[in-house]
């Protein structure tokens, strides 16, 4: 009987019910279904994995082994699963049988096993329908609460079958149920899996076949034998040692792969001859092994992580000497042993409770034992307690006394103490008034320099006005008389022409002036030098307009500008220092100029920026031009020189921030000139070259505008210097120089003459 203090768990059997098994109709051809049965396990591509990129495959499947083999043969190992597991398990279980179903009505059951049968037998499969082969009538099992798994699984081993479909009152398919479904929903049970060995329930009598066995020879060993799967074995020699045989040689099989009912059913699909196939060609290689020590939990978790259905049992020789399948892990499931189980873990529970009473017991004496120890300590407490206010009494006189010597002490230290805290007072007193004249004297020189740049920004500012003002009226007079002028000279041409036309023989003192004037390149060189001076007009109608466009005395407050545009100006404002000079080349200037927005800012500051560090890359390159100088003189050529170039590159920076880049390819700078190069005052040029407020004043307005200015450099190097500034500003950039704002000197009518024709 079960005891009654453990339950058994549930073993319902309504969870092992696969509900959508594989049917066909009984007209249906033997060989769709095979076909039918092969794709659900697998439908991969042929695949050049080799064996050891397999293991983890299904053992299900064969593997080539060799390089010989026929192309058209699958390497069914290579099929790598592209769904979650439970598709594949799903798949996989359905793909053991097919029910054979006439309307809503069971006909058969049609198994792996009866394709090995017909196999064996050399039967032909062409025009061969389902229902001349099913196995009639199919051994089924009515749905029913009184049903559970001991049920299922009696009936397996009574009739010796693998699949027993579930029908319902009305003789309508439910499900199936197999061994595979069965373990899936048990798991099966940790307790009884844990306590049971695989050498309690391995099949030792493991049918096996050699290396050279044909496939049709092996569907023939399945066929006789009643079995599932054959092991591939090949023999070995063992060398075995002892005190009266020294040495001795055996023979003994070593499984080296494995060769299914699944199988067989896949080269049957393909239509492959099994005569010619060997079996180390197709078996599934390698095999996972157990021990025989090995629990059942072990082999049950072996063959979920490697998705098997069987695993071979090895020695640590690798001799063959069982096999596990998951129809042997279902034999803990006997209700016999299970009940056995429960009246061993009845009986440690009861031996364990006899040891935790007398445990208690012991606990009990040691208790009192305690408590009479506790009791002699509370009287030594005593005893020592009268001893303690004896000698307290004692020490309260060696107390007064010390007090009085403590009061004497601490009115000295008192009084050093106020020596010290008006000491500390005076210092701290001290180093604040020289911080302070430290930072006094850091914000008069910031001060300065900011006064020294306002002045200089003025002077620019007023001088740009003043070249655009003086610059702007006789280039409009003479950009605006040069059409008139090339008309009447035009007119005066074609007069000239229609005289000579009609008086072809001038008089000779007409045709000797003629000849001293050489009309003829006269009339071809003055439209020339016409267009010429109209070309030299727009340059200097474009140089004003970049002037203004740079010193934006007129723009006070922020507005959006393009960037470019003021690269451009301080570019042209620069041109003669970049342009080629006597003894030395030009600067080339490479622009790679990204897709920017316009930029909310104080265009003249910007562009002030631009112009301080341009002009400091101009100076750099001056060591270039030396050096390009020496080669010439010395006649050498440098396979490493490189001319002079500055590049200018523009980019977007994430969504609201800008990145203007400048570099050039001469001397660079160290380490300890980077780090103070933004520092007032300070400069590396000579003495009335720079002032050292330039890079600062720079450093400053980027600064105000939200933005960082950064610098890279190494010597031998270059430099380069990144300035990044906020397409919109968050709040109004203040101006760094003084809030005085300069007159323009352009009136509104010149900068409309500016912009006309």
């Amino acid at each position: 009987m079960q005891p009654n203090a453990l339950p058994l768990p549930c073993l319902s059997l309504d969870p092992a019910i696969d509900r959508q098994p594989l049917t066909v109709a009984p007209d249906t051809p033997l060989l769709d279904v095979l076909a039918l049965m092969s794709q659900l396990r697998s439908s991969c591509e042929l695949s050049s994995r080799t064996q050891g990129d397999t293991s983890a495959a299904s053992e299900d499947a064969s593997q080539k082994a060799g390089e010989g083999m026929n192309a058209a043969l699958p390497h069914p190992a290579s099929c790598w699963l592209s769904q979650e597991e439970s598709d594949f398990d799903t798949a996989d279980a359905a793909g053991h049988c097919v029910l054979v179903m006439q309307g809503s009505q069971l006909v058969g059951v049609f198994t792996e096993r009866d394709i090995v049968r017909l196999t064996a037998a050399r039967a032909s499969l062409i025009n061969v329908k389902i229902a001349d082969v099913i196995t009639q009538p199919a051994i089924t099992l009515r749905q029913s609460d009184a049903h559970d798994v001991f049920t299922a699984l009696s009936l397996f081993r009574q009739h010796r079958i693998r699949h027993l479909p579930i029908i319902d009152d009305n003789a309508g398919v439910v499900g199936i149920v197999t061994h595979d479904s069965i373990r899936k929903a048990l798991q099966p049970v940790n307790l009884l899996t844990r306590l049971r060995y695989v050498a309690d329930v391995m099949t030792s009598q493991v049918v096996h076949a050699p290396v050279t066995a044909s496939v049709l020879d092996l569907a023939q060993i399945m066929a006789s034998q009643l079995v599932s799967c054959v092991v591939i074995t090949e023999q070995r020699e063992n060398r075995i040692e002892n005190k009266e045989i020294k040495t001795l040689n055996s023979q003994f099989p070593v499984p080296v792969g494995i060769v299914t009912e699944r199988d067989v059913v896949q080269f049957q699909a393909m239509e492959l001859d099994l005569a010619k196939l060997q079996a180390i060609d197709v078996m599934s290689t390698p095999l996972f092994c157990l021990q025989p020590s090995d629990s059942l939990w072990v082999a049950h978790q072996e063959m979920q992580r490697r998705r098997v259905r069987r695993l071979v049992v090895a020695s640590n020789q690798g001799e063959l000497l069982g096999i596990v399948s998951q129809t042997s892990l279902l034999q803990v499931l006997n209700p016999a042993d299970m009940y056995n189980v429960i009246e061993v873990l009845q009986q440690a529970v009861e031996e364990r409770t006899k040891a935790l009473e007398n445990s208690n017991e012991r606990l009990r004496c040691e208790i009192a034992e305690r408590k009479r120890a506790e009791k002699a300590l509370r009287q030594a407490h005593d005893n020592l307690k009268k001893q303690v206010e004896e000698q307290t009494a004692e020490l309260a006189q060696a107390n007064a006394l010390l007090k009085k010597d403590i009061i004497e002490r601490v009115a000295v230290e008192t009084a050093l103490r106020k020596s010290e805290a008006q000491k500390t007072r005076l210092i701290s007193s001290l180093q604040k008034q020289a911080e302070h004249l430290e930072q006094t004297l850091h914000q008069l020189q910031k001060t300065q320099a900011q006064l020294i740049q306002t002045e200089k920004m003025s002077s620019l500012g007023q001088l740009v006005a003043g070249i655009a003002h003086e610059i702007n009226n006789p280039i409009n007079f003479i950009y605006g008389n040069l059409s008139y002028a090339g008309q009447y000279v035009q007119d005066l041409l074609n007069l000239l022409q229609l005289y000579i036309k009609h008086h072809p023989q001038p008089v000779p003192e007409i045709q000797i002036e003629i000849e001293a004037i050489d009309l003829d390149f006269l009339k071809t060189d003055l439209p020339k030098l016409l267009g010429s001076m109209k070309v030299g007009a727009n340059r200097i109608r474009d140089l004003v307009l970049s002037l203004r466009n740079f010193s934006r005395l007129d723009e006070a407050q922020q507005k959006f500008v393009n960037i470019h545009d003021g690269i451009n100006s301080t570019l042209l404002i620069l041109q003669n220092q970049l342009e080629a000079k006597a003894g030395r080349s030009g600067i080339q200037v490479i622009k790679e100029y990204g897709n920017l927005p316009a930029v909310e800012c104080l265009g003249g500051q910007i562009n002030q920026v631009f112009m301080n560090i341009i002009s400091n890359a101009i100076d750099a390159l001056e060591e270039v031009f030396a050096k390009e100088a020496w080669v010439k003189a010395h006649g050498e050529e440098n396979i490493n020189y490189q001319p002079p170039t500055i590049w200018i590159r523009t980019e977007l920076v994430g969504k609201n921030q800008v990145a203007i880049r400048i570099e050039d390819n001469g001397i660079g700078m160290t380490e300890a000139v980077r780090c103070q190069m933004f520092d007032p005052f300070f400069t590396t040029k000579p003495v009335g070259k720079g002032t050292g407020l330039g890079l600062s004043i720079c450093y400053q307005i980027v600064e105000k505008h939200g933005g960082q200015l950064k610098c890279v450099s190494a010597p031998g190097e270059g430099s380069e210097f990144v300035i990044q500034i906020p397409i919109r500003q968050a709040t109004h950039t203040e101006s760094v120089y003084s809030p005085r704002r300069l007159k323009p000197t352009i009136e509104r009518s010149e900068e409309q003459q500016l912009h006309g024709a």
